[in-house]
């Protein structure tokens, strides 16, 4: 079922085409997610912002900008100069010729946009309480006093859809490309919610009483050629199954022995441990320690 190592063996495998149905791509801040791991799917879509690239909360006056500026955004703190036709807590963005409202205000403490509006930070020279967050995403919340606080710092392929009714963005995608603060955003070609990915299930999901489906890796992306290479492919547990998967601790479990996931590795079952995210029951196993080790699951 796993180690196959060429499109072709895929095909030939898998005649009825689920290994192109069970495929996913892996968290793309894993390095490797191998054979025999435990995975959940997730999501690479950050809630929506308002704007992309807001730059200052604290001018009163509006600054002098050029056509190059297209984009910045500003919660505006006074209505000096060309800002006297807003009002203070509005967002504001400079479309390269005029300021256009992209969010009014809606009083507050301090006064503000509406609580939880969320802000990209311009990727340079960010001021006020945006200074030092550049590229993350800040969120408002009223209070007593209410602040701009850090809601997401991006990783590599986080989406997110700008949705300001007016602003030069509006409607459209945008994703993040690269390490923060090395990385940038950038807009894809694909204007769709990001597709969903698997990432390894951690112990505290493990644990959790509400929770999705977990898959078995039984190819992992360091097992594939090159048009494989950023897929790993997976079987939903508890639907009936017998699969043969990689696995470093199969000199420890025998025929008989319960596995379950822990921080998405196989982990033996023991009296007391409880059944967190059970897997199923070794049927096999070669009981060899290390890489070359495999057992046999059935669901």
């Amino acid at each position: 079922m796993s180690n196959l190592n060429s499109v072709f063996d895929t095909l030939r495998g898998w005649p009825d085409g689920s290994a192109l149905e069970n495929s996913f791509e892996p968290d793309p801040n894993v390095t490797s997610i191998p054979e025999g791991s435990v995975v959940q799917s997730a999501s690479r879509e950050l809630a929506a912002a308002a704007v992309l690239k807001i730059v200052d909360d604290s001018l009163v006056t509006a600054p002098t900008l050029v056509a190059a500026d297209a984009g910045k955004a500003y919660h505006v703190a006074g209505v000096g100069g060309v800002w006297s036709v807003f009002d203070i807590g509005d967002i504001v963005e400079w479309s390269g010729t005029a300021w256009v409202l992209a969010l009014a205000g809606s009083g507050g403490t301090p006064v503000g946009p509406p609580d939880g509006t969320r802000a990209v930070v311009v990727s340079a020279s960010a001021a006020g309480s945006f200074s030092g967050e550049e590229e993350k995403v800040m969120a408002f919340t009223t209070g007593a006093p209410g602040a701009w606080a850090v809601a997401d710092t991006p990783l590599n392929k986080n989406r997110i859809l700008i949705d300001a009714t007016a602003g030069l963005y509006d409607g459209i995608y945008y994703e993040y490309i690269g390490t923060h603060p090395a990385g940038s955003w950038s807009q894809p070609l694909q204007q769709t919610v990001a597709p969903a990915m698997v990432a390894k299930l951690t112990s505290a999901e493990a644990a959790a009483a509400v929770r999705d489906h977990a898959w078995l890796v039984i190819q992992g992306n360091d097992q594939s050629d090159a048009a494989f290479v950023n897929r790993v492919t997976c079987i939903k547990c508890h639907t009936g199954f017998v699969a043969k998967v990689q696995s470093d601790i199969a000199n420890t479990l025998a025929p008989g022995d319960f596995v379950h996931a822990v921080a998405g590795v196989l982990t033996k079952t023991v009296a007391g441990g409880g059944m967190k995210w059970p897997i199923g029951l070794v049927i096999g196993s070669n009981a060899t320690a290390g890489s070359t080790g495999w057992v046999i699951i059935a669901s």
